[in-house]
């Protein structure tokens, strides 16, 4: 059973890449889909014998749909500016720790700063990487623990005959406060990087579409208003649908640039 499933993960991280990749088609493919199964069913339906349906129902399906997806488009819009918020966050708390360490002495200033390079470097290149799946990076990881363990040491503490100045000032607090700010800052980014909808959620919004769909076919006849119907449902319905996914997926549908972000705040300050 284990063997078993170590060869699924593989086979799995690769469907969650390749849904990731080129999830927007996927997204517009099973609109298509919905679309021609309602056509079909309602031209089934008209076959077999007159439906009084009103033109009003569209309406309150209508709103029902559009709701229901602003809703969640809500929360994800909101969950994204929280990543966007944390992701500043530890930036700017990478330059306040490189501003701290601008008063030890020049050779554990050079150590202090190579460490949150190194930092910044392995989010920029390794963490933006695997955050596109979710998951954090090991190399972030050990990282961050030689920067707490530099922070621990007495590498990091300034000789007793440094002259008091304002960035000296209450140093220790400091760079305690400020270390710990970065651990919270990169933990509330992974929390946030990646949101997943269940199954049923998205089961619920190919229900109600494909109920909007049909009701627009049953109560609309004629060759030329129904191309028109499927040409305004395929260019409107699937819009909401492709925005949850792209800011429930915001690093991997490039709305947020981690590496630009960290290489700018590393060539400018460390």
């Amino acid at each position: 059973m284990g063997a078993l499933m170590g060869a699924a993960s593989p086979a799995v991280e690769s469907w969650n890449a390749l849904l990731l990749d080129s999830g927007v088609f996927v997204l517009y493919g099973v609109f298509v889909a919905l679309t021609t199964s309602a056509l079909l069913l309602g031209r089934w339906v008209k076959a077999r014998g007159s439906v009084q349906l009103q033109a009003g129902l569209l309406s309150p399906l209508g709103s029902l749909y559009t709701l229901t997806t602003a809703f969640l488009l809500s929360n994800v819009i909101f969950q994204f500016t929280n990543l966007r918020t944390a992701l500043t966050q530890e930036v700017v708390t990478i330059n306040k720790l490189g501003a701290v360490m601008s008063v030890l002495p020049a050779e554990q200033r050079v150590e202090a700063r190579r460490l949150l390079y190194d930092y910044g470097e392995s989010i920029a290149r390794d963490e933006a990487v695997s955050m596109r799946h979710g998951k954090r990076s090991d190399v972030t990881q050990e990282a961050i623990d030689r920067l707490r363990d530099f922070l621990a040491s007495r590498d990091a503490t300034p000789p007793s005959s440094l002259q008091p100045t304002p960035e000296s000032t209450n140093y220790f607090r400091k760079a305690s406060d400020f270390g710990f700010d970065l651990i919270d800052a990169r933990e509330r980014r992974l929390s946030l990087v990646r949101q997943t909808f269940p199954v049923r959620l998205w089961l619920a919004i190919a229900v109600m579409y494909f109920a909007l769909a049909l009701v627009a076919f049953l109560v609309h006849g004629g060759a030329w208003t129904t191309t028109w119907v499927v040409v305004i449902l395929l260019l409107a319905a699937p819009v909401p649908a492709v925005m949850l996914f792209v800011y429930s997926n915001p690093i991997a549908n490039g709305l947020i640039d981690i590496a630009a972000s960290l290489d700018a705040v590393l060539e400018r300050s460390l």
